[in-house]
């Protein structure tokens, strides 16, 4: 299928999302996959209890089938599918703890840390398997290459990892918001990889671009069904194995500023509050800081999605420098 992969992986994701959706929210429904929203959180959320929620169940099957059939062969396909479709396992065990079982906290932070790091493992080996004395990444604006010893690469890959995944799951609290910025991040993303020859790895990043611009319609505010950790952290984890296996893992930060944004506005709030006893942002993460501030969901998502596109495509120029 050659140079055209990436493109047939987007529009198959999209079908099968599209196609599977209609059904898929009644069958969420019905094994009680509901929302449950945190009295701590914005008022307005409140309406949202009892929403179909883990629609990633629907989301990460159709974009890792979509990548999967335009490159069968491609190991590097495969790896970042497989560090993909675990996280979304561990977002899945989360859900149902959280919404079937009714455990607020739930999958244990030690459990799910554990599981990530499985997961780093088999990509730090898979990427050191293949380049074990030092690895190559390309650096936004500069002409030369950063060069890894295996140490140093692996502390970056962790970071990307976690970074991502948990950017992405905390950027999943609004009506639209991660379906909307995530497709953007992982259609730029793409389109570097696309660009870098790397087919394969740009059908996994352009596949879930896909099954996002599908869910979106259900998704948009107000949404009728939400993706869950099962869906967030897969979108996440999809994300950083594709930028660190395709030698991209310094453009992350730029394609996906806003995920970056997220996760320190929650670090900054709880260290803030830890030293002060008072709280650097009316509510963590960003987003719900901006609607506390009066944006409001119908204006958040199209103001933080015009700011995320101008990211990547700042990311976009920082290759082409």
């Amino acid at each position: 299928m050659g140079d055209l992969a990436p493109l047939v992986a987007l529009l198959g994701a999209l079908a099968l999302v599209t196609l599977a959706m209609p059904a898929g929210v009644g069958w969420l429904r019905r094994m009680r996959l509901l929302q449950v929203v945190r009295q701590q959180g914005p008022a307005a959320h409140l309406a949202k209890e009892g929403t179909p929620t883990a629609a990633g169940v629907l989301l990460v099957p159709a974009a890792c089938l979509a990548a999967w059939a335009v490159a069968p062969r491609d190991l590097s396909v495969l790896v970042c599918l497989a560090v993909a479709a675990g996280h979304g396992a561990l977002g899945f065990a989360d859900d149902w703890l959280k919404v079937v079982r009714r455990r607020p906290g739930g999958l244990w932070a030690r459990h799910k840390l554990a599981g990530q790091l499985v997961l780093a493992v088999l990509l730090a080996g898979y990427v050191l398997a293949q380049r074990p004395e030092a690895v190559v990444a390309a650096v936004p604006f500069l002409r030369p290459h950063l060069i890894l010893p295996p140490l140093a690469f692996v502390a970056l890959l962790l970071v990307a990892l976690l970074g991502s995944t948990n950017g992405a799951n905390f950027t999943d609290g609004a009506d639209g918001l991660l379906g909307s910025t995530g497709a953007v991040a992982l259609g730029a993303l793409g389109v570097l990889l696309w660009v870098e020859g790397h087919f394969g790895l740009a059908g996994v990043e352009l596949a879930f671009a896909g099954a996002l611009v599908g869910f979106l319609r259900w998704n948009w505010h107000p949404a009728r069904v939400f993706m869950g950790d099962t869906g967030s952290m897969a979108v996440g984890a999809a994300f950083a194995a594709g930028g660190v296996v395709g030698g991209l893992t310094l453009y992350l930060p730029l394609l996906g500023f806003f995920f970056l944004l997220e996760v320190v506005s929650v670090m900054a709030q709880v260290f803030w509050y830890r030293r002060t006893g008072r709280r650097l942002l009316r509510m963590a993460p960003l987003h719900h800081h901006l609607e506390l501030s009066g944006w409001g969901e119908r204006l958040l998502v199209p103001r933080v999605l015009a700011f995320a596109a101008a990211c990547s495509a700042l990311g976009l120029l920082a290759y082409w420098r």
